[in-house]
């Protein structure tokens, strides 16, 4: 070996999955399973059809996801938690629109313990009183801080703008709903959901039979409800939104659209172009809007991907003086991607990025799994990322402009800015 020579360049032609295995449990629950990791961690992720589009009353899905654990009359939430980090365990709550769950983390030694007490205690939840109003008045304190900040009343405008205020992806919470929610509410969503519907599990961990078999005698105690959501037609605003923030210094600033899911046969060239707009560092919106106008910290362009809805944005917050300039910016940056080729180099050197952040994201077991749930949730092949990385490859710059011209009309566009 030459040490005085560098390796030879090359650019990954493929990503092969590392895929789990499935075992079928009872009440149609689903695990999957990748065993064959280095060390004694186990992760164990436990997801339901329970996010926020399923609600009947705003917050429910909410305050229902984080009691989870508050305990009942006979064993309190801070004995739940106490016994869980006896046994070195950590649990994490999740909730977006479409799903919420529970990860649980460990050491094989102690994963039977630390999943026993989740298993009693999210099975005899009671959601009691106490715990209810403390986080009742908790949540409502962070809400009334949070709000107050413009990137947050922009991103709230925001979503009522893609998808419509009444919709369940576009609705929002205010400060009355916090009252209006009740133990009640939160029971009953926790029994249909919870109780009475069918988890889909993920676990990553060098396990034994005795385990599995923990988790499925666990899926016996739960119901097999399946639960169904009817698509919205959604109706996006288009043009210019202003939402005032009295005495405020900076202005949040949002610019997006409605868009298609992961299967449409531009999404792989939409997310190579949007990198090239605003999705790194490097990318033009950072390069004009920060480092040449030196009008903010930061700015990005990205593509949230969800069950029934999808939507491109950029965000950003920069003085309120120089609100209009920036969106000027903005939208010239957009309109040289749509009239302009991409520089050979730049392209180079936008595609080097994305191909070395799919390695980046596929290293280790837990980063496999998370590439899995992505596949599954969103109903793709197994090719998934090696379509993905021959698709950049191959992808030229008159692919993006064309791409650029057909999504990115600055009539179809909604602006929207708080400050």
């Amino acid at each position: 070996m030459n040490r005085t020579q560098a390796p030879a360049f090359s650019q990954p032609k493929d990503l092969e999955i590392q895929l789990p295995v499935e075992i079928e449990l009872e009440n149609g629950a689903r695990l999957f399973w990748i065993k064959d990791i280095k060390d004694d961690s186990v992760k164990l992720d436990i997801e339901w059809c329970a996010g926020s589009k399923y609600q009947d009353k705003k917050l429910v899905a909410n305050f229902t996801n984080k009691l989870l654990l508050s305990g009942n009359d006979n064993w309190s939430g801070k004995e739940i938690a106490n016994e869980i980090d006896f046994y070195g365990g950590y649990i994490q709550h999740e909730l977006d629109r479409d799903h919420a769950g529970m990860t649980l983390y460990g050491l094989v030694e102690n994963m039977s313990d630390i999943f026993n007490i989740f298993r009693k205690a999210m099975l005899a939840c009671d959601f009691p009183a106490v715990e209810f109003e403390k986080e009742r008045t908790v949540s409502l304190s962070r809400f009334k801080i949070e709000t107050k900040k413009v990137k947050n009343r922009c991103r709230r405008k925001f979503n009522e703008s893609i998808f419509g205020e009444k919709s369940a992806y576009g609705q929002v919470a205010v400060e009355t709903d916090f009252e209006a929610v009740s133990r009640a509410d939160v029971k009953a969503f926790y029994k249909q959901y919870y109780l009475d519907a069918t988890p889909t599990i993920f676990l990553v961990g060098n396990v034994d039979a005795t385990f599995i078999e923990q988790l499925r005698e666990w899926t016996t105690e739960l119901g097999n409800f399946v639960p169904d959501f009817t698509k919205e037609a959604l109706m996006q605003e288009k043009g210019k939104v202003h939402v005032p923030v009295k005495d405020a210094i900076q202005t949040a600033v949002r610019v997006g659209r409605l868009m298609f899911d992961k299967n449409h046969p531009d999404y792989f060239k939409f997310q190579l172009l949007n990198t090239t707009l605003g999705g790194y560092f490097g990318s033009r919106l950072m390069a004009n809007i920060r480092e040449d106008k030196g009008y903010t910290y930061g700015i990005g362009s990205g593509m949230s991907v969800m069950e029934h809805a999808a939507y491109f944005f950029i965000a950003t917050e920069v003085a309120v003086e120089v609100k209009e300039e920036t969106v000027n910016e903005i939208f010239k940056e957009i309109a040289r991607l749509r009239t302009d080729l991409i520089p050979e180099d730049e392209l180079a050197k936008v595609k080097n990025y994305m191909l070395g952040d799919f390695l980046r994201h596929a290293d280790g077991a837990i980063a496999m799994m998370e590439n899995f749930k992505n596949i599954h949730f969103n109903q793709l092949k197994t090719t998934y990322y090696s379509d993905f990385i021959q698709a950049i490859n191959d992808a030229t710059a008159e692919d993006l402009r064309v791409v650029a011209q057909k999504y990115w009309n600055e009539d179809d566009l909604v602006v929207v800015t708080a400050g």
